[in-house]
């Protein structure tokens, strides 16, 4: 009887634990303090949590963090905040972007996870805030949407990407800088994609199209030919003091 008490207690003190553990974790989520963010993210004074979502392998290889924040402060204010915080530190700021409210980051000593930080007025009624207050917006990577072995030119940064999907297909938008010139990336890239499955189809001044093929076997058991599995674009131009690398693919 000692015996099957002591398991008893055992079993209920195991069952505390976990419940206890759980709850912790719910209510981390649902105040803020626990998301898919690196800890050492920077988070916006008085900012609140208005939630997350987290891809694990989910579109393209890698991890993606998507996570919302509401402040009452304005959009001026909140940018300049990012673009300080995460150009310190463990972080560095790559570009500001083309549009305001916009911060592109990366890590100051690896390529990943990279990402941007988007800042913008919104009109959504939220508890505690006025009808117009701003919107924090946080997307975090840990790979391209590109195909698994694209070419990627040295020491080149992050630059933004996004993604557009339909029922057929999908098309992967990203962007790196450089402060190499334009003839040096855009003869990398001729040279890069056109090695083992990679072929160059077209090339000019400061673009490169390509496409990534397989062998299948043709109809009726013919013999085999190269099927185009992705296939895109590389331009290359000046933006400012740095050359922009911009690459399409569907």
């Amino acid at each position: 009887m000692w015996v099957l008490a002591g398991c008893l207690t055992v079993v209920v003190l195991i069952a505390a634990g976990v419940g206890y553990g759980i709850y912790s974790f719910v209510q981390g989520v649902k105040h803020g303090s626990i998301t898919c963010l690196p800890s050492d993210f920077p988070r916006y004074p008085g900012a609140v949590y208005a939630g997350f979502s987290y891809d694990l392998n989910g579109a393209y290889p890698g991890n993606t963090c998507h996570a919302v924040f509401e402040s009452n402060d304005d959009v001026a204010a909140v940018t300049a905040f990012y673009q300080s915080k995460l150009n310190t530190g463990a972080w560095q700021v790559t570009s500001s972007g083309n549009q305001v409210g916009t911060v592109i980051f990366q890590p100051a000593k690896s390529a990943t996870p990279f990402g941007a930080v988007q800042v913008a007025v919104s009109n959504t009624h939220q508890p505690g805030f006025s009808n117009a207050h701003t919107e924090i917006t946080i997307d975090l990577y840990t790979s391209t949407c590109l195909p698994l072995g694209f070419p990627m030119y040295p020491k080149a940064k992050f630059g933004g990407q996004n993604i557009d999907r339909t029922a057929t297909t999908r098309v992967c938008h990203i962007v790196f800088v450089s402060n190499d010139s334009v003839a040096a990336v855009t003869a990398f890239y001729k040279r890069e994609l056109n090695t083992g499955n990679w072929q160059v189809t077209s090339s000019g001044t400061g673009q490169v199209g390509w496409r990534l093929w397989r062998l299948a076997r043709g109809p009726f058991g013919a013999r085999f030919e190269k099927i185009t599995v992705v296939s895109g674009t590389v331009t290359i131009a000046v933006s400012g003091e740095r050359t922009e690398i911009t690459v399409d693919s569907s």
